[in-house]
Parts: structure tokens; sequence; C-alpha cells
């Protein structure tokens, strides 16, 4: 479980994450566009999540509330998340271009908690047997965290560049939490817990949309400009696409 959390989580961020240079040749608008498939991403990411987690709670969890565990625990990630972001905010304020790296590590706490809920599935699969499924997860997660971790550098390609450690330690934060979800879903086979689980990503994934809302604005103003909007849709059509590999 954990060669397969690594695989999943860890290696595919990491390997996105190299795209930076490439990024960092963007102008303002072209930073705005992938900032917007950031977006378009991470609400993917959201409802995906907050149907699976419904669903699990409705058909398992009645006794301990059953979707209200998904709401308790996406409440609780968003308010945590904004406590880390103020106290982050207050670090960097000194900082020659805020903004960037805390950014990054909010995306990065995101996606991480999101990889959880997918170790978790992974670690379910096999733990029932079902070796076929836990296989088309792999396969399925492995390409999709790729795009992940060209969302979570994006913030970076308008300050100075980060050390390979930064680095490091994004793509760990963002891949680490697969491992733990694969140990966990292949030891306990606890449908609320897994429930309250998936709540916690969408919450946190909430909380890092609300956060990177701000840098889609133009100079005009405009939160969704034609370019920015194109590039929400394309984030939600490559996370839809590649989706597709999972349930295939």
């Amino acid at each position: 479980m954990t060669l397969l959390g690594t695989y999943v989580g860890i290696i595919p961020v990491v390997l996105g994450m190299l795209f930076l240079p490439t990024l960092r040749r963007l102008g303002q608008r072209g930073t705005r566009v992938l900032l917007g498939v950031t977006v378009g991403l991470l609400v993917f990411l959201a409802v995906d999540a907050t149907l699976e987690g419904v669903e699990l709670a409705e058909s398992n969890g009645g006794a301990f509330g059953g979707p209200a565990l998904v709401v308790l625990g996406a409440v609780l990630a968003y308010l945590a998340l904004s406590a880390v972001d103020h106290r982050l905010k207050d670090r960097q304020q000194h900082a020659e271009k805020p903004g960037g790296l805390r950014l990054a590590v909010m995306i990065s706490a995101g996606i991480g908690l999101h990889n959880l809920g997918e170790g978790l599935a992974i670690g379910a699969a096999y733990a029932v047997g079902e070796l076929a499924l836990g296989a088309a997860l792999v396969i399925g997660f492995t390409i999709q965290n790729t795009t992940e971790g060209l969302a979570i550098v994006s913030p970076l390609t308008r300050q100075r560049r980060p050390t390979v450690p930064q680095l490091l330690g994004l793509g760990i934060l963002a891949g680490a939490p697969a491992i733990a979800g694969a140990l966990l879903g292949a030891a306990v086979n606890n449908a609320e817990l897994s429930a309250f689980l998936i709540g916690i990503g969408v919450g946190a994934i909430a909380q890092v949309i609300v956060q990177i809302a701000p840098s889609l604005r133009d100079k005009t103003g405009r939160l969704l400009a034609p370019a920015t909007a194109g590039g929400i849709t394309a984030g939600l059509l490559a996370m839809y696409l590649t989706g597709l590999l999972v349930t295939a």
C-alpha cells in the first residue's frame, strides 16, 4: 500500500511540477489562464468527491448522520485551512512577492487531502479483493495527479525561483496523503470515517478555490474574462477525460 500510494501520489505530482520552467515563460494573461485551469481542476475534484462522499454516507453512515458527515468534514477543513492561511500571510507579509508560495502551499494541502480520499479508494478496493478495480484506480489516479502537479506550481511563475527543498516539500505535502489513505483504506473498512475524510477533502478544495479567485482578475477587474473562463473550462474537461480512465 505504501508503494501504491507513492506511485499514485508523490511521483506523478512531482513529475507535473517539473514543467515549472516552461510555465515561467508565460505572460500575465497566460498565468491567469493557467490559474483558471487550476480552478477548473479543483471544482471538478470537489464535485466528484462530494458525490462520492454523499453516496457512501447514505449507504452506510446513517447512524452517524449520513451525508451530514461530509458537510461536517468540509466545514471543519475549510475553517482549519483558513486559519492556516491567515498564519502564512502573517509570516510572509515582508516577502519580496508574498502570496505565490503561500498559495502553492494551500493548493498542495487541498490536493493532498483529496489524494487521501484517492488512497482510501485504492486501499479499500484491494482489501475486498477487487484487484482489477484497484489496478484501474492506480493507473487513472496516476495520470490525473500529473495535472495536479501543474496546478501546484502555477502560482510560482511570477515570483523568484523556488528552491529544490521547497518544491519537494510541496510535492510531498500533496502526494504523501495518498500513502496514508491507501494504508487506512486497506486496514479499516469504515464507511463513516471514509465519508468524513472525503468531506475534509471537499472543504480543503473549496478554501483553495477562494484563495485563487482574486488572482484570476484581469487589469480591468473582471473575474471571468474570456481567456480565464476558457482556462476553467479546459480544466474541467481535462479532469473529466482523465477521470474516464478510472471508470473504463
